[in-house]
């Protein structure tokens, strides 16, 4: 399982424009800087968006999907195996939405 420092992930997901340029980018960085000490697993990306999806100000479930799947698809490029399903995270981090 690889395992890539936070800023170098950070700077990939910019440099690549994952989530265009807009404040969503911004958001998800917060959020990994806050979950993620050093090098970022699979265990720490998962817990990190789905803490994104729970906290995120966009609350429409259509805009949550389009951000994950481009976010897993980039970080599965990396060697990660991450779902891009919502409810898969919704079912293993169920308290983190309550």
């Amino acid at each position: 399982m690889k395992r890539l420092p936070l800023d170098t992930v950070l700077t990939l997901m910019r440099r690549e424009n994952v989530l265009g340029y807009g404040s969503d980018m911004d958001e998800l960085a917060c959020i990994f800087a806050k979950h993620v000490t050093d090098t970022l697993s699979q265990e720490q990306a998962e817990l990190s968006l789905t803490h994104y999806l729970a906290k995120s100000t966009h609350k429409d479930v259509i805009h949550r999907n389009q951000v994950l799947a481009k976010v897993t698809r980039f970080l599965n490029q990396y060697g990660w195996n991450l779902s891009d399903y919502h409810k898969d995270y919704y079912r293993k981090y169920f308290p983190l939405f309550g």
